[in-house]
């Protein structure tokens, strides 16, 4: 028994994007242009910045400017 395809959306690109699709079809030797699609969205996911730990944005610590601190272990 064959199993129902999932429902599928229609997409219209320019003729320049198409041939880019296809090249990078050809090139990685993928079989379908869902799979384009999922190697450019890893290749994009890669390149974003980590979103781990509490603070991701927070900048390296600095104790410029700061008062001697008693309980600061010297390195």
């Amino acid at each position: 028994m064959q199993s129902p395809q999932k429902p599928r959306t229609p997409a219209q690109f320019s003729f320049e994007a198409k041939e880019k699709l296809d090249h990078i079809k050809e090139v990685e030797n993928l079989s379908s242009y869902n799979d384009v699609v999922d190697f450019l969205y890893g290749l994009w996911k890669s390149g974003q910045p980590s979103m781990a730990g509490a603070f991701a944005g927070m900048g390296p610590f600095d104790r410029t400017g700061e008062e001697e601190d008693s309980h600061r272990t010297p390195y």
